[in-house]
C-alpha cells in the first residue's frame, strides 16, 4: 500500500514539474514574441517621435522632461513610448519561475535592440539604467552586461566627465563580481587615463595613477594583451623610476622575446649595470639550462645566490 502511495506522489510531483516547464516555455516564448513586435514599434516611433523631442539638456550636462513636448504626444506615441518600462527585479523573478539566466539573457537581447533603435535615431540612451539593473538583477553573474554598458554609454553620446562617469560606474559594479577580469580593468583604465578630463591637474594626475594601478593588473591576468612595455612607461611618466624597474624585472620573464628586448632597454636608461645583468642573466639560462622555462630558471638563480654555484649536473 505504501508502495502505491509513493509512486502516486512521485508521479504528482513528475507532472507538476512538467506543467512548470511547460507554463516557463509558453512564458518565455510570449516574451521573445512580445520583444519582436514592441522593437518594431519602438523603431517606429523613435524615427517619428525621438527623444530628443521630449528630453532637454541643461547647461550643466543634467537631463529634464519638456512637459509641454508630453502632452503634445499621440496615443500611439504614448503606448510605444510605455514599451520602455521594466518591472522590478522582483516581479521579474516571479516571472521567470526560477529561470533567471534565461530571462536574462532575453532582456539582454531585448537591451540590444534598444541601444540599436536610439543609436540609429536620436542617440539618447534614457532607458539604459533600466536595462542593466534588470538584466544585473536577473543574472549578476555575466561579466559582459558590465562591459558592454559601460562601452555602449560612450556611443553617440557628447563625452564628457558625466558621460565618462557613468561609464566607470559599470565596470566598477563588474569589478566587484569579476576582480580579475582583464577586460574591465584595461577599460577602466583606459578612461582614466585617456577619456577624463578632470578639474584640474592634481585630480588628472590622480587619475592617471589609478589609471595605471589598473592596467598593471590588467597586464598581470590570463589572456590579457596588454604589452608590459606599455605599463612600465607609464611608472616611468608618474616619475616612479624605481617602480618601473621593479615592474620590468617581475615581468620580464613572462614577456615574448620581443617585449624581453625592450624591457632591457628600457631599464638600461635608469641603470646599465641592471639592464646588463638581466642580460647576463639570459645568456646563462641559454647557454646551460635552454631546457627549463625560463620563468623556473629565475627562480633557480634567485636561491642560488645563497646556497652557492648553480650547476647543471
Amino acid at each position: 500500500m505504501s508502495e502505491m502511495v509513493e509512486k502516486k506522489e512521485q508521479k504528482g510531483a513528475k507532472s507538476s514539474r512538467t506543467w512548470l516547464t511547460t507554463v516557463a516555455a509558453i512564458l518565455i516564448m510570449v516574451l521573445g514574441y512580445q520583444t519582436v513586435l514592441v522593437s518594431k514599434s519602438e523603431i517606429r516611433w523613435s524615427f517619428s517621435r525621438p527623444l530628443s523631442t521630449v528630453v532637454v539638456r541643461d547647461a550643466d550636462g543634467s537631463t529634464s522632461y519638456d512637459q509641454d513636448a508630453i502632452k503634445a504626444l499621440t496615443w500611439q506615441d504614448a503606448l510605444a513610448a510605455e514599451t520602455l518600462y521594466l518591472p522590478p527585479v522582483v516581479v521579474l523573478k516571479i516571472l521567470s519561475l526560477g529561470y533567471y539566466s534565461v530571462w536574462s539573457d532575453l532582456l539582454f537581447v531585448r537591451a540590444h535592440a534598444y541601444f540599436l533603435t536610439h543609436f540609429f535615431a536620436d542617440r539618447r540612451f534614457v532607458w539604459l539604467d533600466n536595462y542593466f539593473e534588470a538584466v544585473r538583477g536577473l543574472d549578476p553573474d555575466n561579466p559582459r552586461i558590465y562591459l558592454w554598458a559601460s562601452q555602449v554609454m560612450k556611443y553617440g553620446q557628447h563625452i564628457d566627465d558625466r558621460i565618462i562617469g557613468k561609464s566607470n560606474w559599470f565596470l566598477e559594479e563588474g569589478l566587484k563580481v569579476f576582480p580579475r577580469d582583464w577586460r574591465l580593468h584595461m577599460d577602466l583604465g583606459f578612461n582614466l587615463y585617456f577619456e577624463m578630463v578632470g578639474k584640474d591637474d592634481a585630480e588628472k594626475a590622480e587619475q592617471r595613477l589609478m589609471a595605471r594601478d589598473h592596467f598593471a593588473i590588467a597586464a598581470g591576468l590570463p589572456g590579457a594583451p596588454i604589452d608590459p612595455n606599455f605599463v612600465a612607461e607609464l611608472f616611468e611618466r608618474s616619475e616612479d623610476n624605481s617602480l618601473a624597474v621593479a615592474y620590468a624585472l617581475q615581468k620580464y620573464y613572462d614577456s615574448s622575446a620581443d617585449q624581453r628586448k625592450q624591457l632591457v632597454r628600457r631599464v638600461g636608461l635608469i641603470s646599465e649595470a641592471l639592464a646588463d645583468g638581466i642580460a647576463n642573466e639570459e645568456r646563462e639560462w641559454r647557454a646551460r639550462f635552454g631546457f627549463m622555462p625560463v620563468s623556473l630558471f629565475a627562480l633557480i638563480a634567485d636561491s642560488s645566490d645563497n646556497t652557492g654555484e648553480l650547476t647543471n649536473d
